[in-house]
C-alpha cells in the first residue's frame, strides 16, 4: 500500500474506524461516461460565484432555473448495449451511481479506493493543475455490505491491473489498479475482512 495513498485515506477515517486496504485506480476500459443529463452542472468558479452574487435577484433566478431543467429526468433513460462491457447494471444501480458520483466529483482521473472495517469511499484530488499539493475530496461512499466480492485482473493477462467491483444489487463496474501489483493485494485484503 502506498504511504502517500494511506496517509491520504487516513483523513477521512472515523472515530476508530481501521484502515483495511487502499489502492489508486482509474476506470477500467470499456466503462462508459454517465450521459450529461445525469450530471450535476460544474460547479462555478469563485470568480463566476462572485460575479453572480452581483446580479439581480431576477436573473440569478434565472441562472439557477437553467441548471435544473425538468424535462430532463434522470430516470427516463434506459441503458443501451452501447454502455459498455466494463459496467453492467444501468445508471440506476450501484454500479451507475459510483460512476455518476465520480463525474460529479470533477476530480482527476485517478482515484483512491478505500476499504475499512466499516464501509468502502472513494477519494479523488480536485486542486488546480498549479497545485502540487493534492487536495482530496470524498465523493462515494457505502457500507462494506453494499460490495460483495472483487476480482483482481477480471479479464487475465490483457488487462493487468483490472478488478471487477461487484455490487449486493448484481451490477459490477471494472477498474484498473495504477500500479498492477496492487489489485491482487487489494482484492485480497477487502475479501480476507469479510
Amino acid at each position: 500500500m502506498n504511504q502517500d495513498r494511506r496517509r491520504q485515506a487516513e483523513e477521512f477515517l472515523q472515530p476508530d474506524e481501521q484502515l483495511i486496504a487502499v489502492c489508486a485506480c482509474e476506470p477500467g476500459p470499456g466503462v462508459p461516461s454517465p450521459p450529461e443529463d445525469l450530471l450535476a452542472p460544474p460547479e462555478p468558479a469563485a470568480l463566476g460565484r462572485r460575479i453572480e452574487e452581483k446580479l439581480p435577484r431576477s436573473l440569478q433566478q434565472l441562472f439557477k432555473a437553467r441548471a435544473h431543467d425538468p424535462r430532463r429526468d434522470p430516470a427516463d433513460r434506459i441503458p443501451g448495449p452501447a454502455d459498455g462491457t466494463g459496467m453492467e447494471g444501468g445508471w440506476q444501480s450501484a454500479a451507475g451511481r459510483f460512476l455518476i458520483r465520480r463525474a460529479n466529483a470533477h476530480g482527476s482521473a485517478t482515484d483512491v479506493l478505500v476499504v475499512t472495517d466499516r464501509r468502502w469511499f472513494a477519494l479523488t484530488d480536485v486542486s488546480p493543475l498549479w497545485q502540487s499539493t493534492p487536495e482530496m475530496r470524498q465523493y462515494w461512499e457505502v457500507p462494506r455490505s453494499a460490495i460483495t466480492v472483487v476480482r483482481a485482473n477480471a479479464t487475465g493477462l490483457l488487462q493487468k491491473g483490472r478488478m471487477n467491483i461487484e455490487f449486493a444489487d448484481l451490477s459490477w463496474v471494472a477498474v484498473a489498479a495504477l500500479t498492477p501489483a496492487e489489485a491482487p493485494a487489494f482484492a485480497a485484503a477487502a475479501a480476507r475482512y469479510r
